[in-house]
């Protein structure tokens, strides 16, 4: 059994030179600052958290990450288990926090009480297709053409590690992960990476919201974003090239295994970013798949994996 069983992301959080550089970057991926405080800022999207992404100014670094906790209890539970301190937090929307270390090194913060934040709007327009033909009818399809969409919230976060084994069962011991898909490779099917989602019983999840993947070297692969549909992931994509200031790494295409529609772009200090669309959704009954690394790690459409996204991995 695990420790406790955690809810869905939080907040990424990050120690990178030029917190202007760093900004520009977000705001034109479509966060939002929603306040700066004690030397970090914080930025949101248009869900009700009050931020899902920090960045505090010092030497490049990815530090970490945040999940809700279900209650104050399992903070209690948590901090009893792993001998941690229970802390309050001096970010927007307050809340309390235990911080751990998973065995690469990163800060794996569990937080509670965060108070919600008003969401943000972001009105569309209904889509006409096959199989509903009339969703739009006398109106004419527009999109804003000022600016990037509004992201809707961090989704997922993809660590890499030569210690595959011993990070997912930590994720899974200590905070109730489940795989929803194994990767293995070799003759002896050996894991190679572990799709995992949060354990919310009956309640529909992302397919993952904890990616941990072989590689020689511990680091960040790349931090998730879910944007508003799929016209986002592919208008934005042009946004985004338009302004010539940005390493566009792989996409648009669509997964195989969490079946999103994605387009993937690196922050100008190398950490890949990605926004997507439309992914499955699972809940605790559905058991775990496990796949051969040849079909696990490939597309339905789109150009195959680059060289620059798969080697990627930055501490």
């Amino acid at each position: 059994m695990p420790i406790v069983k955690a809810s869905e992301l939080a907040y990424c959080r990050f120690q990178l030179p030029d917190l202007e550089l760093a900004e520009q970057f977000l705001v034109d991926f479509g966060l939002m600052r929603a306040d700066e405080q004690d030397g970090k800022r914080y930025y949101r999207g248009t869900d009700p958290h009050p931020y899902c992404y920090v960045v505090e100014e010092g030497e490049e670094r990815f530090l970490g990450f945040g999940l809700y906790a279900k209650s104050r209890e399992d903070l209690n539970i948590v901090a009893a288990a792993t001998d941690a301190t229970i802390e309050e937090l001096s970010a927007p929307g307050g809340g309390v926090c235990v911080r751990l270390k998973e065995p690469n090194g990163y800060d794996i913060d569990l937080v509670y009480g965060i108070r919600a934040a008003e969401p943000i709007e972001v009105p569309r327009q209904p889509l006409n297709s096959a199989a509903r033909p009339f969703a739009r009818t006398n109106e004419f399809y527009r999109l804003n053409p000022d600016g990037p969409t509004p992201v809707r919230r961090l989704a997922h976060v993809v660590i890499a590690t030569p210690q595959v084994g011993e990070t997912v069962n930590w994720f899974k011991e200590t905070l109730g992960l489940i795989s929803s898909d194994d990767v293995v490779a070799g003759p002896e099917k050996d894991l190679f990476g572990s799709f995992m989602r949060v354990d919310e019983g009956d309640k529909f999840v992302d397919h993952h919201s904890v990616f941990v993947i072989s590689h020689p070297t511990s680091g960040l692969q790349h931090v998730s974003f879910e944007v508003q549909d799929l016209d986002a992931v592919f208008r934005d994509h042009h946004y985004l090239k338009s302004l010539g200031r940005y390493e566009h790494l792989w996409g648009i295409g669509r997964h195989l295994l969490g079946s999103q529609v994605f387009d993937y772009w690196s922050n100008p200090f190398g950490y890949s970013h990605e926004h997507w669309a439309d992914t499955d959704r699972l809940n605790a009954d559905v058991p775990s798949n496990v796949c051969a690394v040849e079909e696990g790690l490939i597309n339905q459409w789109g150009d195959a994996v680059t060289s620059k996204f798969r080697q990627g991995v930055k501490v």
